[in-house]
């Protein structure tokens, strides 16, 4: 035996025997709070060992242990201590409370509590886990930090992302969620600068966003800006310059492939029909253009940049901030910018009042682009873009079609936007009677947006021409105002905390538009762009108008009983104009039950948990965000009414009026019912946390449009109550915090699976198509009983005929041909019925585009001045209709993936078609439907701050710089440019017609504090 061997069998026989000879003592001793109140169940352990006690319930203990050994006392929610005993015999320890999670204070509708004290699902994200990514909206920051909350982003500057949390349950409502910025209810955010936030908490379930009532159906995202925290005068500065590029930009077919499909496509059709086809010669079409290049630009800047300064005096604290954004849009010429005037006080005016405000006023501009990113897919890339340097190419003499030049659309486009907004809060607070405090508050969202656009005299070609000179102006003002009074009540009876609630709120909802058009504008410049200075004969106007208004009165309580046994009840009565007036009115209750497991005396000794919750809630809440007025019946004025008397046949002749809409017998609230049922916890000294949480969310009596018969007097369809949506779901969160030595890391991941149904109708009710696509007309989407909200709906594709005895032989049992119209290369569609005939009631459910499955990682570390973070995420689940494959009238042109696998002869392929995608094969079909899952790495970013003993020597606080690499890379198979299908239309999402790519952006910023 080696003598490396003895040793490892003798040194624990040697580390034992110098525990054996240690002198064992009996220690005793008081483990108390900050207070002085005494603690039991207090864990104590002797380091090393497997030997421990807890404290009895005066907080006392005894325990055997060595002179030199060291003592571990831990409870939940204090800190751990290690104490030397050092041949001490009596040891009375202090717990400090640890500030963890559970100590966090969350803001719920109209108030807070501490985290551990919630009993619904109730997310909070902190300024500095989204801090200096280059991003417009804090939406699109959200992105996979949040189980639930899916968000869909679209690569247009200034643009919102698509937020939907915890699945669709609506089918004509919106399915946006409700944002409150510092108490001010709106339903749009991109105003807001994400450096001016402090916080972002999102209320996921209905018992956590109860209290808001008929807005929190689709979920609440709570938003608390910066404010000053201290009367010291601070200055900080934060802000980035960079660029961006396309990312994974899709290749198109180049003029050699391009031609030699287009010979392909119409040797085909000449031969279906008999005739013969001359092919058009490679050489005689030498030019070879991108139109992805010609139309879009490479390193698009992007900055921003946010200023503020905060401190106070005596009682009152302020805050004032500027901020600049600017990003310039991937297509020419397109740029958005938004400035930013920030302002916050609180003034502490008596012992028992406070008074405050905060106000945002953001202007925007924008230089708009045109939509020309189909135009670029389909365009013949055999043209130059110009003759010369002042004349746009006419594609028409190659004979080949009448194609736009997507150059030209790009240079004749002139639109511009630009708009005002101020959102803001004025609020006083009075404590009285030790116990109670009054809170009334006013919020304001005001704007105004107005739109130029006018298109100059051009002709490139006959089918891109407009002599007209037309000025188009359209001008839109909109007004939101609420105001809230609360009275709460807030108290503990030995064992018991109580904290109650009871409010009312008055909301009114405005909105004004105009617009008008003018021919024969001439443009000598912004100066001579008026409507008055066109010609008479062109001139139009139109205006039109909402208003909504709503009242509701809401109560809350929130009961603990010796922190252990939690209990919210929230009940909330609200009425809204929106509806009828006998259905105006209805009650929203939740109720949520918490018990804290660690709390109980079984859990005192074992060491898993520090902390371990299981709670469970139910609630309703209800939608009111659809028309106005849709109950009101619509007439129009005009025509003439005539009518024949007696045997002389005397006319009368009176002006006539027409019935334009239809309104719906009752019109009821869309209800959602949920019931949420979790288990959160944290472990190893609450360096690992996590949770877990089952949800099945109803949307009751959900709006659908019912398709009116031709006898109803009116064409179209109104809306009614007569569908049940459901979404179930699972979300998990697991986070991990820690440190080894100055290396300080946090790894975070969560999860979420979700499904869809639509699970009632009313009877008779059919179902709803949509997707309606431009080419054929054809509905992609359906939406019935048993299956998703608009999934795609199609023929079924089962192989590519190879030959005309092929398709001669496709037969029902009376032998007739099942697709005589077909030849070699078209798509053979399945009989699904059976019944020997192809046709509409042959559509399949081809899948659906709402996801069931997504996941955000994220990574950060930290090590003397030096950071790093990084956040992926993924989808999946999900199908995207590649509809810019399937409209075609002609000789459009192809993706280089289409022109590398598409069927060239009998033999060659099974799965793709022939170049001839015109017809039938036009159809919506499996073909075209595309998987749509994703992984992408959002976020890469590396800082260093400098160090105090320098920043001081230069009279600053702090001074970081950084580099960040935003959605960097994106791993998916679908053919197009994202995966990401940004649509609001539920019943017409993931259709790729026209998607705006997404971009990669890279910046270098700086953060400095005075």
């Amino acid at each position: 035996m080696s003598i490396l061997k003895r040793l490892l069998i003798l040194l624990p026989l040697m580390v034992f025997g110098l525990v054996l000879q240690a002198q064992q003592l009996t220690i005793s001793g008081k483990v108390t709070d900050a207070s002085g109140e005494t603690l039991p169940g207090v864990s104590i352990q002797v380091k090393g060992t497997q030997m421990g006690t807890v404290t009895d319930v005066t907080g006392k203990y005894t325990l055997q242990a060595g002179s030199d050994a060291v003592l571990i006392f831990s409870f939940i929610g204090m800190k751990s201590q290690e104490v030397a005993l050092a041949g001490r015999t009596t040891l009375n320890v202090r717990l400090e409370p640890l500030a963890t999670q559970l100590d966090e204070v969350v803001v719920v509708g109209y108030g807070s509590t501490k985290k551990m004290d919630l009993t619904g699902s109730v997310t909070t994200i902190k300024s500095d886990k989204i801090a200096n990514q280059s991003v417009a909206n804090i939406g699109q920051a959200l992105q996979g930090k949040v189980a639930g909350v899916q968000v869909t982003q679209s690569g247009a500057p200034g643009s919102s992302p698509i937020i939907r949390i915890r699945g669709l349950g609506t089918v004509n409502s919106s399915a946006d969620p409700l944002y409150v910025v510092d108490g001010v209810l709106t339903n749009d955010i991109s105003f807001l600068s994400p450096t001016d936030i402090e916080s972002t908490t999102i209320l996921k379930d209905a018992s956590a966003s109860a209290i808001y009532g008929i807005r929190a159906s689709n979920g609440v995202i709570i938003i608390n800006t910066r404010r000053s925290k201290s009367t010291e005068p601070t200055m900080t500065y934060q802000g980035y310059v960079g660029f961006q590029n396309t990312v994974n930009q899709l290749q198109l077919a180049n003029n050699s492939q391009y031609i030699e499909l287009v010979n392909q496509k119409n040797q085909l059709q000449a031969d279906a029909q008999g005739n013969t086809y001359d092919p058009l010669n490679p050489a005689d079409f030498p030019v070879n253009t991108n139109w992805y290049d010609e139309i879009m630009r490479s390193g698009a800047f992007t900055q921003n940049h946010d200023i503020g300064f905060s401190g106070g005096s005596g009682k009152s604290l302020y805050y004032f901030g500027v901020g600049y954004y600017q990003q310039e849009g991937l297509l020419n010429n397109q740029d958005y910018q938004r400035l930013n005037l920030r302002s916050t006080l609180d003034m502490q005016t008596k012992e028992y009042l406070k008074i405050g405000y905060s106000a945002t006023l953001s202007g925007f501009k924008t230089t708009d682009a045109p939509s020309a990113f189909y135009q670029a897919y389909t365009t013949p890339p055999v043209f130059a873009p110009k003759q010369n340097d002042t004349t746009f190419t006419d594609p028409t003499p190659l004979g080949l079609g009448n194609f736009p030049n997507p150059a030209a659309t790009m240079y004749y486009y002139n639109s511009n936007s630009n708009g005002l907004r101020l959102v803001g809060n004025v609020y006083a607070e009075i404590n009285f009677l030790k116990h109670f405090q009054f809170r009334s508050s006013y919020g304001t969202d005001l704007g105004y947006a107005r739109n130029r656009s006018y298109s100059p005299y051009y002709q490139v070609s006959p089918t891109q021409t407009d002599t007209s000179r037309t000025l188009s102006r359209a001008w839109t003002y909109n007004y939101k105002g609420v105001w809230d009074n609360t009275l709460t009540f807030e108290n503990t009876f030995g064992d018991h905390r109580v904290k109650a609630m009871a409010g009312m709120a008055a909301q009114e909802e405005r909105g004004l538009g105009l617009n008008g058009s003018n021919n024969g504008v001439m443009d000598y410049g912004d100066q001579s762009l008026y409507l008055g200075l066109g010609g008479e004969d062109g001139k139009s106007v139109g205006d039109w108008g909402y208003k909504k208004t709503a009242l509701s009165y809401f109560g809350r309580v929130n009961y603990s009983f010796r922190d252990r046994y939690l209990f919210t009840g929230t009940l909330r009565y609200d009425g809204s104009s929106v509806f009828p007036v006998n259905d105006r009115w209805d009650l929203f209750p939740s109720v949520g039950l918490g018990w804290i497991i660690t709390g109980e005396k079984f859990m005192a000794n074992q060491k898993i948990f520090d902390f371990l919750k299981l709670r469970a809630s139910w609630g309703v809440n209800g939608n009111n965000n659809i028309p106005a007025n849709v109950y009101k019946l619509t007439i129009a004025q005009g025509g003439e009414l005539s009518t024949a008397f007696g045997q002389g046949g005397n006319v009368v002749i009176a002006e006539g009026a027409n019935i334009t809409s239809a309104v719906p017998p009752t019109l009821k609230w869309e209800k959602l019912n949920e019931i949420d049922i979790a288990i959160e916890g944290m472990s190893f000294n609450n360096k690992l946390s996590y949770e877990v949480d089952f949800y099945s969310r109803t949307t009751k009596d959900a709006i659908f449009p019912l398709t009116l018969s031709a006898t109803a007097g009116t064409s179209g369809s109104y809306l009614t109550n007569n569908a049940d949506i459901r979404n179930t779901g699972v979300e998990f969160t697991l986070g991990w915090t820690d440190s080894i030595g100055q290396l300080a890391y946090s790894l975070n991941l969560n999860y979420a699976l979700n499904h869809n149904e639509v699970v009632a109708l009313a009877p008779g009710t059919i179902g709803i198509y949509g997707g309606n696509l431009p080419v054929g007309g054809f509905f992609s989407t359906y939406t019935e009983l048993g299956e998703p909200i608009g999934y795609y709906y199609g023929r079924n594709v089962i192989g590519i005929f190879q030959t005309q005895e092929e398709v001669e032989n496709y037969v029902n049992s009376q032998g007739e041909m099942l697709q005589p119209a077909a030849k070699p290369g078209d798509f053979k569609y399945e009989d699904v019925d059976g019944n020997g005939v192809i046709d509409n009631k042959d559509r399949v459910n081809m899948g659906s585009a709402i996801p069931t499955s997504s996941l955000g990682f994220s990574a950060s570390l930290a090590y003397k001045g030096f950071d790093f973070s990084f956040d992926l995420y993924a989808r999946w689940g999900n199908k995207i209709y590649n509809a810019k494959r399937a409209q075609r009238l002609g000789n459009e042109n192809y993706d280089l993936d289409f022109y590398e696998n598409h069927w060239t002869g009998a033999g060659s392929t099974n799965e793709n078609p022939s170049a001839d995608l015109t017809g039938d094969n036009m159809l919506p079909n499996t073909w075209y439907i595309e998987d749509g899952s994703f992984l992408k790495v959002r976020s890469i970013q590396l800082g260093y701050s400098l160090p105090a003993s320098l920043t001081n020597k230069i009279g600053m606080n702090r001074m970081r710089f950084y580099v960040n690499a935003a959605n960097p890379f994106t791993l998916f198979g679908y053919n197009g440019f994202t995966p990401e299908i940004a649509s609001s239309s539920a019943t017409s999402q993931g259709i790729d017609l026209n998607v705006y790519p997404m971009s990669a952006t890279y910046t270098f910023g700086v953060n400095v504090t005075l």
